[in-house]
């Protein structure tokens, strides 16, 4: 039990397993000695408004009291632990953000957010603004083709693209491009292949079941397939800097050089081959692909289109 408070790195709940393991070696406390002890943390002495009526909440749920006001640890009880302010106000930023519907059915965003209606806004949006490209949200039906992709995998049913029906078995977003995509087993071809959400048109839920297989099929295929590139990245207009960011959700395996630069390895999958040219032509002229020959063929061929547009 000390283990897992101690894996959650949060000093509250540390706390908590520390009184219970007291309580269950003799120790008595009551309900004023505990929250005492809990108050006395760091982030309760500097916060100027430290959430007490949870922590008070917390403590009634997890501990009974005898008739003489002890706390006594119960051996079987249920409780789950209420939500602070902060963890409601990032639920109804997230239920309240439109590119974010596809997540639940709409009658219980609804509902949610009606629950929510008297929660603190989790920012003020006059002094905030949104960086990124917003380009998913211009695609055509995207968030209807998102909602039904999300509902497919939740029913374990099949979705219809461009006439076929495919399996989805994962749904991707790449945080960097802000990009959706999901892969599928192509049932009767026996692939697997990966979809842009945006680049469908139009996507229809199936009435036919995913393959208890599926899964199985995906993992394989994965295991089985796995592709390497290699390049170095110079130490110039911060390109080692962007190409760990561009390349945080892949295995890797790096080398600085004395200069500054880095050599990479990267492994991945052949459905991303698409995605990995992207991320390496955009780091530009602070990137040379090593290996292999057919990916260096590949970036040397679209850097020459595109020096060939500006001839």
């Amino acid at each position: 039990m000390r283990s897992l408070f101690d894996d959650t790195k949060n000093s509250l709940f540390r706390l908590l397993c520390q009184i219970v393991d007291e309580i269950c070696a003799g120790g008595k406390f009551t309900r004023k000695d505990i929250l005492r002890r809990i108050f006395a943390l760091p982030e309760f002495i500097y916060l100027e408004a430290p959430e007490r009526a949870r922590e008070e909440e917390i403590v009634d749920t997890l501990f009974n009291f005898d008739r003489n006001g002890f706390a006594v640890v119960p051996s079987t009880k249920n409780f789950s632990l209420p939500p602070s302010d902060a963890e409601l106000a990032w639920l109804r930023a997230v239920l309240s953000d439109e590119e974010l519907t596809f997540l639940l059915p709409a009658a219980l965003r609804k509902k949610l957010l009606a629950r929510l209606i008297n929660c603190p806004p989790l920012f003020e949006k006059s002094s905030w603004r949104n960086i990124r490209p917003a380009q998913i949200a211009a695609a055509e039906n995207f968030s209807d083709n998102l909602s039904i992709i999300v509902e497919a995998l939740r029913l374990r049913r099949k979705v219809v693209v461009n006439g076929r029906a495919v399996s989805p078995c994962r749904l991707e977003y790449d945080l960097a491009a802000n990009k959706y995509f999901f892969i599928a087993v192509l049932d009767e071809a026996r692939t697997i292949e990966k979809f842009s959400v945006e680049a469908l048109n139009m996507v229809a839920l199936s009435v036919e079941q995913i393959p208890n297989d599926a899964d199985a099929r995906l993992e394989d295929f994965y295991s089985a397939n796995v592709a390497e590139v290699a390049f170095e990245v110079q130490n110039t207009r911060n390109a080692v800097e962007r190409c760990f960011a561009l390349f945080s959700s892949f295995d890797k395996k790096a080398r600085l050089q004395d200069d500054g630069g880095c050599f990479l390895t990267i492994s991945y999958s052949p459905l991303d081959e698409e995605e990995i040219l992207e991320k390496i032509l955009s780091l530009g002229s602070a990137v040379t692909v090593v290996a292999p020959e057919n990916l260096r063929e590949r970036v040397r061929k679209r850097f020459a289109e595109i020096y060939a547009l500006y001839e």
